[in-house]
């Protein structure tokens, strides 16, 4: 079948600034982790879509802001998470759980600064959501609920979220692709054999049960017999884990989340963010599985189990920065939209509500 995207679209700058607007500022985007806001003054940090944004806990309550102070426009947040009350590094003004400045130094010596204006100078706030141990914010206010958003995926990640341990690995790449290369990259098994001889190609996962849930969409896939034995001789270990699945699944939350496990004995979490047309930010974080009974399993099993697992990932998705920049290289010189296999529905399902967020005709398909 033809794909739907122009080739320009992977490294066109202007179409960067509409897919912000059309897609990224029209959906839920991932935050971070419930984990980090876990106490008072808690708060993480990200640019979404162009905008700096924060989310922090105020007794308890998540509120979302744009992450620029109403006085001379500092960031605000600085570091990618932390604790401490919402002050401005600049110049000490400091805001409450409404967003409004409460403390702002020298206030008198500020001509006309009433309640009134005071109260104006809110920081613009955002909806923010939680399904599991995910956290989202939407910038539009029309997006649906998240609930509404995540639809049928609701549920399974509400699931796999909350079966979330420890966090075992962060690993951020800098991927010199545009971030559209890395989403379809993710989302097919195709390259494998090519791409992941000694990795991912070991793991045996095979098939073509995908499901498309509206925007989207999760493979379950059967492993190979030799890791389907190895995963047996873990059961004594990792028998009381929480979320259990046969073999390996892969869920996108559209457009740039991937969250993965193989058999929920450890979970990935992806995300793919735009830092240019041509430049992406990957970022993954591995959890550990939660154990519902873990007083006889032997730390010397669980850290053995937990470190393989880090070192496949990070093999595999330095193996995917490889490829993917080489897809980057070629695609400048691309003509029209590709083709796609039945082994890459996702993509050309991915392809499809990317192409009707962007009010894309057949016609500029054939760029």
């Amino acid at each position: 079948m033809q794909g739907l995207i122009p080739s320009t679209y992977y490294h066109d700058q202007a179409v960067l600034g509409i897919e912000y607007e059309r897609i990224f500022r029209r959906t839920w985007y991932f935050m971070g982790f419930t984990s980090d806001l876990a106490k008072n003054d808690d708060y993480i940090s990200a640019e979404v879509a162009g905008k700096p944004i924060m989310v922090q806990n105020f007794e308890g309550k998540l509120r979302a802001f744009l992450n620029v102070c109403s006085h001379r426009f500092s960031q605000i947040r600085c570091d990618r998470k932390g604790n401490g009350p919402l002050r401005c590094p600049y110049h000490g003004w400091t805001y409450d759980a409404e967003g409004i400045p409460v403390g702002i130094p020298s206030r008198p010596r500020f001509d006309g600064l009433t309640d009134a204006v005071i109260r104006s100078l809110a920081l613009q706030n955002y909806r923010v959501d939680v399904c599991g141990t995910l956290v989202f914010v939407a910038l539009d206010a029309s997006t649906p609920t998240l609930r509404q958003f995540l639809g049928a995926a609701w549920d399974r990640l509400e699931m796999m979220s909350s079966s979330f341990g420890e966090m075992i690995d962060r690993n951020e790449l800098e991927m010199e692709c545009n971030w559209k290369i890395a989403v379809e990259n993710t989302l097919e098994s195709y390259h494998v054999t090519f791409v992941h001889p000694k990795t991912f190609k070991m793991l045996g996962a095979s098939g073509t049960d995908f499901q498309f849930e509206g925007i989207h969409s999760v493979w379950h896939a059967n492993v190979s017999e030799s890791v389907e034995k190895q995963m047996a001789k873990l059961q004594g270990t990792l028998g009381s884990r929480p979320f259990k699945v046969a073999g390996y699944l892969h869920q996108l939350v559209f457009p740039n989340l991937t969250v993965a496990t193989t058999y929920g004995n450890s979970f990935a979490v992806q995300q793919i963010v735009p830092r240019s047309a041509t430049s992406t930010s990957f970022t993954s974080y591995v959890f550990a599985t939660k154990l519902e009974d873990s007083k006889d399993v032997k730390e010397a099993v669980r850290t053995m189990v937990n470190e393989s697992v880090v070192e496949f990932n990070r093999a595999v998705f330095s193996e995917d920065k490889t490829i993917c920049e080489a897809v980057q290289r070629g695609i400048r010189n691309g003509v029209g939209t590709g083709q796609l296999s039945d082994e890459e529905l996702r993509v050309a399902d991915f392809q499809k509500h990317y192409a009707a967020a962007m009010a894309l005709s057949p016609g500029s398909t054939n760029s």
